[in-house]
Order: structure tokens, then C-alpha cells, then sequence
């Protein structure tokens, strides 16, 4: 039960940053924040399990509950002097969940998570930078981005083991991807990223006022 109302919860509050967040913005940055932190609590909390350290369910629910919570109200106070703190958090661990690859030459695991976690750091305090002078595309686009990463996190998932992985896969790979392309999650994921920041990015350019 708990997990169904965090996905619905998931889903509804990417669409509206992904489809309102300049018209939104600072509720866009509260949720933006709330993604940080629960990405946050989820880190350590898997960290911490690797240590030996056991969470019971309700132990975890409260932990990124409160994480959660914390930093979306922290984002949404303090508004644009969140806005390069909430970027850097988000775009570090989305470069330590989706790049990784680009530095698996490196044959030292911690060396290798540095390198992976620095770069989102530096991308993200340049998206920062960038989203905070910037205009209404640069905006939209940020918070299409991002509330579509939160939709792609709970749909790919869903479509994945629903749809592309059953007995439609191999229609759905010939018809759309061609024969030579197989799906993977990754590539699930990826699409159904693009497909809503692009949809969303659109959107609001065409919906809110200049």
C-alpha cells in the first residue's frame, strides 16, 4: 500500500513540474527538493545496509519521509537561494545512477565513484548557475527535465515488466525500434524520458505567459 500512494504521489508531482513548473516554479523547486532528499535518505539508507546496518520498513519509510519532507520545504523557503544546491544534489546523483559507464575503465571503485559524483556536481552547479539567470526556455526546460526524470523513475518500471518484457516486445521492437535495436530498461527509461521533457518543455513554452 505504501508504495502504490508514493508512486501515484510520484507521478502526480512530476506532472505538474513537468508540464507547470514555469508557471510553478517555486513549488517546482520545493518538489525538485523533495527529490534530492528522498534521493538522498534512499543513499544512505542503502550505504548504511551495505555496512550490516538492518531497517525495518516502517524504520525506512520515516527516514526518507522525513528527508523527504525536510528538504522540500527547505527548497521551497528558501526558493531561488536553493536553486544551485538543489541542481547540484540532483544532477550528482543522477550522473552516480545513469554514468557510471563512462568511467568504468577505472578500475578503482572509489576513485570511479568520485569522478562519476564530481561531474554532477560540476554539471549541476552550471545548470544551476545557468537556470538562475536565465529565461523562461532554460526554466521550462529544467523543470520539464526533472519532473520528467521523477515519471520516467516510477513508468519505466511499470512498462517494462508490463508491456516490453511480455509478449508485445518483439512487435513493439520490429514496428518501432527496428529489427537490428533490442529494448533494454535503460532504453525504456531513456524514452520515456525524452518523450515527457520533450512534451512538457513544449507545453509550458506554449502555456505560459512571457
Amino acid at each position: 500500500m505504501p508504495d502504490i500512494v508514493i508512486t501515484v504521489l510520484a507521478v502526480i508531482a512530476g506532472c505538474l513540474m513537468c508540464f507547470n513548473g514555469y508557471k510553478l516554479f517555486r513549488l517546482s523547486l520545493g518538489i525538485a527538493g523533495a527529490v534530492a532528499g528522498f534521493t538522498i535518505g534512499r543513499f544512505l539508507i542503502n550505504m548504511t545496509g551495505d555496512m550490516g546496518i538492518a531497517w525495518s520498513d516502517i524504520a525506512r519509510i520515516i527516514f526518507l519521509a522525513v528527508f523527504t519532507i525536510g528538504f522540500g520545504i527547505l527548497a521551497f523557503k528558501l526558493y531561488m537561494k536553493a536553486l544551485i544546491a538543489v541542481t547540484t544534489i540532483v544532477c550528482a546523483f543522477w550522473f552516480y545512477d545513469d554514468f557510471n559507464f563512462i568511467f568504468e575503465r577505472v578500475t578503482n571503485s572509489a576513485l570511479r565513484i568520485v569522478l562519476t559524483v564530481g561531474s554532477g556536481i560540476v554539471a549541476g552547479v552550471l545548470i544551476g548557475i545557468i537556470v538562475y539567470y536565465a529565461q523562461k526556455w532554460t526554466i521550462s526546460l529544467f523543470t520539464a527535465f526533472v519532473g520528467a526524470r521523477v515519471i520516467a523513475e516510477v513508468l519505466a518500471p511499470i512498462l517494462w515488466s508490463g508491456i516490453f518484457s511480455g509478449e508485445y516486445a518483439g512487435i513493439i521492437e520490429k514496428r518501432v525500434l527496428g529489427p537490428d535495436l533490442g529494448l533494454t530498461y535503460s532504453l525504456v527509461r531513456l524514452l520515456v524520458l525524452v518523450a515527457f521533457c520533450a512534451a512538457g518543455f513544449v507545453i509550458q513554452l506554449k502555456t505560459s505567459k512571457k
